[in-house]
């Protein structure tokens, strides 16, 4: 039965053979078509394509397939290795030119670690990576749609700081109009009015740099998502959050229940428990090699040859080696409960610090409003001659609580993001099934 099983694809395997024959399909599929005139992509639809195209989220898939085919690999080792080899065997007899004698001969082998098998020293280690693999890719995904959400919120500080070098040059425009009436009744000078104009052809340039840039950061989000440079129109401004309608909104004020909830204390737990797993396996396994070799000789002239062969090795001798794998196994352990902590102290580092934006951004909307209300009431008062700026400054009020509620957008997605719990599917059921038997 064992040497039937040897030879079956396992359900993961094929499973796995299915996801990269997708990715493959979907790498050399080409883009979908630009939107319509007059549309343009939102996070939402950056995101939607993101995840089948997007560079990080395959890159997220390729390492689950590569961790999946690796536990498939050492699963597969608990069973034998039939192997056949033709062999052709010359002997010089030393007579005439026909001094050759050449037997061949088939040799049908099998090989296998009968304490692998039998023992099951790393059945612990295999449960505890069927249950690593997807919670380390929903990590991964959640890290890519971060990724994404950074850029994104990047093309959309660019937007901005072209509306801000646009509504400079409009508010130097109107102190331009206001210089000319006053370089005309002699209140002003000419090269006071120059320097004013040197001021917009300044702004004039500043907006085309801000533009480029915009354009330079609009294709590298869509390089992100898997779009290919140009003939797509990105809106900028828009919440982040319309695109993380999968992650339950869990609204938590707390760093530790955050913690508890997301994936990553549920990633730090298996890591620590597959060192453990590692290291328990490396003190039993350390005395123990017993494998098994079944060598079958078919001849021309011998006819068949059965011999069953047992190895058991036990290193008397260096007892180093059963030390050193020990101890390497210890010190991995050592390794990564330091490396869960230092990633536990950065996620609540990470959590305070976007409470910390958050507050300030809700302070910094309630500044704006109330600039804004300020400049409606100059608006409704100015005199003809100071209408052209208070309208400009009306303008800024209104882009500085845009600018505001959209911050307030953002830092709440990344919490969302951040706190959100995993799916269901937190173990790999297919790896712990075929581990069971």
């Amino acid at each position: 039965m064992s040497m039937l099983a040897a030879g079956c694809v396992s359900q993961q395997l094929e499973e796995t053979v299915g996801r990269i024959d997708v990715m493959e399909a979907e790498l050399n599929t080409s883009p979908p078509p630009p939107p319509k005139p007059g549309k343009t992509l939102g996070p939402e639809a950056l995101l939607e394509t993101a995840e089948k195209r997007g560079r990080d989220f395959l890159q997220a898939r390729i390492s689950r397939a590569r961790a999946v085919l690796e536990l498939d690999e050492t699963k597969s080792g608990r069973y034998p290795r039939i192997s056949a080899e033709a062999r052709s065997v010359s002997t010089y007899t030393g007579h005439g030119d026909d001094s050759a004698e050449t037997v061949s001969n088939i040799v049908l082998g099998v090989n296998w670690d009968v304490s692998r098998a039998l023992l099951r020293l790393d059945q612990n280690e295999v449960k505890i990576a069927g249950e690593l693999i997807p919670v380390q890719y929903q990590i991964a995904q959640r890290n890519a749609t971060r990724g994404l959400i950074d850029v994104y919120d990047e093309y959309t500080a660019l937007d901005f700081k072209r509306h801000d070098v646009s509504l400079e040059k409009q508010a130097l425009q109107c102190d331009v109009d206001g210089t000319e009436v006053e370089v005309a009744l002699g209140n002003a000078s000419e090269s006071e009015l120059d320097a004013l104009n040197e001021q917009i052809d300044a702004a004039e340039r500043e907006v085309l740099a801000v533009s480029r840039a915009l354009n330079s950061k609009r294709n590298e989000l869509l390089g992100l998502v898997g779009l290919s440079e140009g003939g797509y129109d990105v809106s900028a401004g828009r919440s982040p959050q319309e695109a993380l309608s999968a992650y339950s909104s869990v609204g938590v004020d707390d760093a530790d229940v955050c913690f508890d909830r997301s994936g990553q204390k549920r990633l730090e737990n298996l890591l620590v428990e597959a060192a453990g797993a590692q290291l328990d396996r490396a003190k039993q396994s350390r005395l123990t090699k017993l494998t098994t070799s079944i060598p079958s000789f078919m001849t021309q002239t011998g006819g068949f040859n059965l011999q069953f062969l047992v190895s058991y090795v036990l290193p008397l001798v260096d007892q180093g080696d059963a030390l050193r794998i020990t101890q390497t196994a210890r010190l991995a352990l050592l390794e990564t409960i330091l490396t869960a902590r230092d990633n536990r102290r950065s996620f609540m580092s990470t959590f305070d610090d976007l409470q910390v934006s958050l507050a300030s951004a809700e302070s910094d909307l309630a500044a704006a409003r109330t600039a804004r209300a300020k400049a409606e009431s100059t608006v409704q008062n100015a005199g003809p001659t100071d209408r052209c700026t208070a309208n400009v400054d009306l303008l800024k009020a209104q882009h500085a609580v845009k600018r505001a509620e959209y911050k307030i957008e953002v830092l709440r997605g990344k919490l969302r993001l951040l706190c959100a719990p995993l799916s269901e599917k937190t173990i790999d059921t297919a790896g712990l099934a075929a581990n069971a038997k």
